[in-house]
């Protein structure tokens, strides 16, 4: 099954609009269409940006509505213990702690709206890296055909 990080900037524009490529991919994960990875950090980082007032604000959600979400994606997830850090590997902090959990939780995709900033560092590692949009016109495809050959499908 494929095996998928989500960015945080991909969780924040699921909850900021409940009706695009992000929020349809949340969804997914919920559903267990793919595997999700997750750690901790994730886990917390997830929790500090989709709670903060501007977020909540543009969203119409309440805390406890961001909070319902996240701890859905947490219930699904596979837990990622990050023994290797492989750094840097970005000009940002957060886009490598992202990296070491597709890393070491042996990702076939990073979804993120930053695609640029993470393609090379992944690509270096096999992992690939695509928009919520991109993932799923991919899915998709793959779904109407044979959903055991995703992994070989997306990693293409």
């Amino acid at each position: 099954m494929l095996r998928v990080v989500v960015d945080t900037s991909v969780l924040i524009s699921a909850i900021r609009s409940g009706n695009g490529a992000a929020a349809e991919l949340i969804r997914l994960a919920v559903l267990r269409r793919f595997v999700l990875l997750m750690d901790y950090k994730l886990a917390y980082e997830y929790r500090e940006i989709a709670l903060r007032p501007s977020h909540l604000h543009a969203s119409g959600k309440t805390a406890e509505e961001a909070e319902a979400i996240i701890d859905a994606l947490e219930a699904v997830a596979e837990p990622v213990l990050v023994e290797m850090r492989y750094r840097p590997l970005s000009r940002d902090v957060d886009d490598d702690m992202v990296l070491d959990v597709a890393i070491n939780g042996s990702a076939d995709l990073v979804i993120t709206n930053n695609v640029k900033d993470f393609a090379q560092a992944a690509r270096s590692f096999g992992v690939r890296v695509l928009s919520a949009r991109e993932f799923l016109t991919a899915f998709r495809e793959v779904d109407k055909g044979h959903a055991g050959e995703s992994a070989q499908k997306f990693n293409q």
